[in-house]
């Protein structure tokens, strides 16, 4: 399936409270599960259209008031995204549960297209 203009999209970002030094460093059952994911997420009729794993919060520079500053600003960092494809934001959440953390959470986001 091809990206679709007719399918709204979503933002699934991935938070962790302490992430491992690289992606390859997340305990094994993590990693099978992200590379399941795809398929997964293609069997409910959606589509994956991009996504990463994020570098480690001290390599962030956060701008605030103009002025950047190093790191992150709060006790969790954004590990990672999925922009996906999905009927509905309810379906997006139902792709959102199926995303492994190791000890974080899952925020799910409409994205607002022109």
């Amino acid at each position: 399936m091809s990206p679709s203009e007719n399918l709204p999209r979503f933002m699934i970002l991935i938070y962790e409270r302490e992430a491992p030094e690289s992606a390859l460093a997340a305990p094994p059952t993590v990693l099978e599960a992200h590379l399941r994911l795809p398929g997964r997420i293609a069997e409910t009729g959606a589509q994956i259209i991009s996504g990463n794993a994020m570098g480690p919060p001290e390599h962030a520079v956060s701008i605030r008031d103009n002025t950047p500053s190093s790191g992150s600003m709060s006790g969790s960092m954004l590990a990672g995204y999925f922009l996906v494809e999905a009927s509905d934001m309810d379906h997006a959440v139902w792709i959102g549960r199926m995303i492994p953390v190791i000890d974080g959470w899952v925020e799910v986001r409409p994205v607002l297209m022109s």
